[in-house]
């Protein structure tokens, strides 16, 4: 089977990925998706801390909408992959951290 290592890198989106909120994206629920100030200084980079050899955890549980069909897509990029292991702790980690440093969090 092929290897589960995730790959981080610092700042370079991949193609067609920029990292910005579309206006149009903006739900209905009174959620701001304006740009903030960027990341704070005492926080670092996603990359920085999913390198590290040991890291500390926290969990975080969250829904997200069925509308994107997100169990479905990863199990169907896990098999096209050939991946037996996906550290979705460390994607979801890589995205709430992207999301929240666009908003000045």
């Amino acid at each position: 089977m092929g290897s589960a290592a995730f790959p981080v890198q610092a700042k370079n989106p991949t193609a067609g990925h920029t990292g910005e909120a579309q206006s149009e994206e903006a739900p209905s629920t009174g959620v701001s998706w304006t740009q903030g100030p960027g990341r704070p200084a005492d926080i670092p980079d996603a990359s920085v801390v999913l390198n590290q050899r040991i890291i500390a955890r926290e969990n975080l549980d969250s829904s997200v909408p069925a509308a994107l069909r997100l169990k479905r897509r990863i199990k169907r990029f896990m098999l096209d992959s050939e991946l037996d292991h996906l550290p979705l702790g460390d994607i979801i980690a890589v995205a709430m951290d992207e999301w929240l440093s666009h908003r000045g969090f």
